[in-house]
Formats: structure tokens, sequence, C-alpha cells
């Protein structure tokens, strides 16, 4: 039959929008599939990158992009990037080629345990014969791949392929159709209903809604009116604007006094979209002042317990909890938990407005950056400080029409430049990424591509 006509029925029958090739040998029959496909392909040297460079491409597109790579040491190198598409929920599949099963550990050059390398952080992991004999052996992986989109949680696959020599018999060619996968569905939850759902009376209660980092998901809460007591507090890498937008620079600055004269902020109920979020005031307050429940609604039962909250989940899918038609009469009432984290917020805001804002520091030059984005931009931020400033100042972000993208699935600062250029290939928008000195030069080899696409703007903070 061939490896490359086996190859080509795994190629031909996965669901991808694109892909990023690393050049090597051993992956050759794969390099071979996909160039003949029509895939759109971006060619990338540095496996590290390339991985990142995926990164930003399947956040843009919310969809697949496969990854490939050689053998040995060179699948290693994408750990980085699949650790964090793992924790951020971002589909990648990575297709790495390998010796067959007798050149393990028989001390040949580039073989090293490959099967299941990634185990710890992939979503499924799947490795294909090493004889290649049944095109539908091959072909029923690339099925299983695509029913893990339709039904598990979005983020990396794992495709080991064993591959012998020759690489390049039948070379036959492999007509791939592109298909698009809806991963976000946008729901508005109705918090009437959610506390019908749950068995709960919300009134009179004082609650917190928290939107997280975007997660492969869109659920976004719809307050339905100020009596129901409602607070709502966005994440910088949600996306999701909300009516106090200084809060985590507020709850910073309430640390070193351990969040003295806060008492009154207290929720009893705490209701969370997303995921993470970069603020760790929000972190230690509510650690600090613990909600009596805590909900987080969400497509996927995964649920990290950073606030320490022991969350409850609730199903987004369930329509019982769904936005409709709805009016509550007789209670349009300023609650006296909004009144406090109004007054509190506001009186912050004052004394903020007026720090000394034409002096030249790290923090003067993010905010003016940030004023001068044009509308439609996406704007992505490097770990650490750079995510933080930003998330700092919020309520200049809120103000405009720009998309956030940020690592903060596992917070590192080795692939944030490749991110940006991976999502600046994939749109006609202008790309502007925000970094520090380090995080830029550590991962200087995202610029080493042919291919450098123009709407990429960076801006260094070299301190």
């Amino acid at each position: 039959m061939g490896v490359n006509r086996c190859i080509n029925s795994l190629i031909s029958a996965l669901k991808a929008n694109r892909a990023v090739l690393s050049p090597g040998s051993r992956n050759a029959p794969i390099l071979n599939a996909i160039s003949n496909s029509n895939l759109p392909i971006s060619s990338i040297a540095d496996e590290r990158s390339a991985g990142f460079i995926a990164l930003g491409m399947a956040k843009h597109l919310k969809a697949p992009v496969i990854l490939n790579c050689t053998s040995g040491t060179a699948a290693l190198n994408y750990y980085p990037a699949i650790a964090e598409a793992f924790y951020a929920r971002v589909p990648l599949i990575v297709i790495t080629a390998d010796r067959p099963p007798e050149q393990i550990d028989a001390w040949d050059g580039q073989a090293i345990r490959q099967k299941k390398v990634f185990a710890n952080h992939i979503r499924a992991s799947f490795e294909t014969p090493s004889v290649y004999t049944n095109e539908t052996e091959f072909a029923k992986i690339a099925l299983q791949v695509n029913k893990h989109w339709d039904e598990g949680i979005p983020g990396p696959i794992h495709i080991n392929v064993p591959i012998r020599e020759p690489f390049y018999e039948d070379m036959s060619s492999v007509e791939n159709s592109v298909q698009t996968m809806e991963m976000n569905s946008s729901q508005h939850i109705s918090l009437l209903k959610l506390q019908e759902h749950l068995n709960e009376d919300f009134l009179g209660r004082q609650i917190l809604v928290f939107n997280g980092m975007e997660s492969g998901e869109e659920v976004k809460l719809s307050i339905d009116c100020l009596a129901w007591q409602t607070i709502e507090l966005s994440d910088v890498t949600s996306n999701i604007s909300s009516e106090i937008s200084s809060w985590d620079a507020f709850l910073f600055n309430q640390i070193e006094s351990e969040f003295k004269g806060c008492e009154n902020l207290r929720p009893d109920v705490l209701i969370t979209t997303g995921t993470t979020t970069v603020s760790k005031g929000l972190k230690l307050f509510l650690k600090k002042f613990a909600p009596k429940v805590h909900y987080h609604i969400s497509n996927y039962n995964e649920i990290g317990s950073m606030f320490g909250t022991k969350p409850i989940w609730v199903d987004s899918s369930n329509p019982d909890i769904w936005k409709g038609e709805e009016q509550l009469i007789g209670m349009a009432q300023w609650s006296s938990f909004k009144s406090e984290w109004m007054a509190k917020t506001d009186s912050f805001n004052q004394k903020y407005d007026a720090l000394t804002w034409d002096e030249f520091t790290e923090f003067s030059a993010v905010k003016a950056v940030l004023e001068k984005l044009p509308e439609n931009a996406i704007l992505h931020l490097a770990n650490s400080m750079s995510v933080r400033y930003a998330s700092y100042l919020k309520g200049i972000i809120d103000t405009m029409n720009i998309e956030v993208r940020s690592n903060r699935g596992t917070s590192g600062i080795d692939g944030c430049t490749s991110t940006a250029v991976g999502e600046a290939i994939c749109t006609k928008k202008t790309v502007y990424l925000i970094t520090g000195d380090v995080a830029f030069l550590y991962d200087i080899n995202g610029l080493w591509n042919n291919k450098l696409p123009s709407n990429l703007k960076i801006i260094v903070l070299n301190n």
C-alpha cells in the first residue's frame, strides 16, 4: 500500500484550517501529504516558535491547526505551546513523525520515547500503525480526532506517526477538504432563570459576577437589572467590558493593607464564566472574603478552584438558563452592596486619575500606547508585567473596539511573540504586541520567518 498513501488517508480526513510545518526528513511523507492538500501552510524552522505560531492561528480561527515536525527532540520543542493550548483550550493537531518501534532505545539518533510523550497536557493521543498496508486504519484515527472536536473540550491532540525508510515512495497527492469547525456559541444567561434552575433565591443577595479568560467558548452573563444587587467584573483577557473597569487596580492597591475596610464588598454568591484571571488582587480578596456559594457556568465540567471556593458546575448548554424576554417588576432599587463597590472604586478612581501621567514610566508608556490603538485592532499582551499593566488600565480598553489576547493558560513568556505572529498571519487587522525585553529576546525566533506579516507592530518595554 505504501507509507505515503496511508498518511494521505490520515491527512485528507482531518478537520483543519491551516498547517504549520517544521522542516525535517523523517516527516517527509507528512509534509508531502499536507503540501498537496489545499490547506494554507506556514514553514517555521524553530519548533518552539512554530508551536506558538500555530497557537496564535488557532486562537484567531477558533478551529484546529495542524502542527508537524520530524522525530526526536524536535517534538519536545512543541511542548510549551502544547501546555498553553491545553490550559487555554486552543485546538491543535500535533503530528509528530517517529522512528519505527525497533529503533527506539536502540541507540539510534533522534529516536526517543515519543508515544504519549505529551500525555499530561493533551486531550487525546493516538499512534498510527508502523506498517502501511491498510489506509482505513489511518483514516479511522482522523475520524476519532474529528469526533473529539464535536464532543470534547477543545485543546491539543497528538498523533504520533512511526515512519520507516524509504520516505519518498508513492508520493501521490491528496485533496484535503478544509472544514471550518464552529467552536464557540454565544449564550446569554438569565439570572432569573438561573435561580429557578438552581432552586435558589437571588433576590436580596449580594452577587458578584466574574468573567475570566476566554476559554474556547463564549458564555456571557446578561445581568437582568440593578435590583439583582449584582456587580460584574471582567478580566482583561475576557474581551467582555464591565461597569467597573478599574477593579483590578483597586484590589491590587488593597493587598498591602490585607483589604482592610473591604468587608462590605464580600459577595454572598459568586458566579463565574471563562477560566483564569490575571488579577492577583481578586484571588486574594475572594480567598479572604469567601462567598457562601460559587457557581461556574460553562459548557465543560472542568473547573479550577483558583479562589478556593469549591465551584459548582452549571452546564451552559442547558436552555433552561438562557435569557429570553422577561421582566422583573417592582425590584429596581440600588443595593447597598453595589453602592459600596461603586463608592470605593469611585474614590480610588479619583486618586488614580490624579496621578502624574506625564512622567515617563513603563506604566505611563503602556497607557499612552493603549490610548493610541486604532479601532478593530488586536492586542497581544506578553507575560508578565505587560498584561498586568493593561489589566490595571482596563478602563481604556473597555472604551475601545479591540480584541485582547494573552498566553495566560500557563502564563509563560516563551511564546508571546510567536503567538502574535501566528494571529497576524491569519488576519488583515493590525496586531499589536506589548512585551518586555526578556520575553521579546527569549522568543526572538518568532521573527525568523521569510513571510513575516507587515500588519504586526511590536512595542518593547526595555527596562
